[in-house]
């Protein structure tokens, strides 16, 4: 599990933007920050029959789900490429 990195000089980033930043790091995923809730959601959008989205408190343990699902349903080639 990679953390997320954060300068040692800056602030705490907001939930929000951590969320954005796991997004922009998983192609294929909907990350969102439940504000209302105080938890991270995050959507596979490659797989068409499950799993159901995860979640987590924690920006850190919803990138070690999220790393399990990836592992468990590999992403398709990309629209262009064809599987060698």
């Amino acid at each position: 599990m990679t953390p997320l990195p954060l300068p040692a000089d800056a602030a705490l980033p907001l939930p929000a933007d951590v969320a954005r930043e796991l997004e922009g790091r998983h192609p294929g995923w909907v990350v969102l920050w439940r504000c209302w809730a105080c938890r991270y959601w995050a959507f596979p959008c490659w797989i068409t029959t499950g799993p159901e989205p995860v979640e987590a408190r924690h920006a850190d343990d919803l990138l070690t789900l999220i790393e399990e699902v990836e592992a468990q349903h590999p992403a398709l080639p990309h629209s262009g490429q064809h599987a060698g």
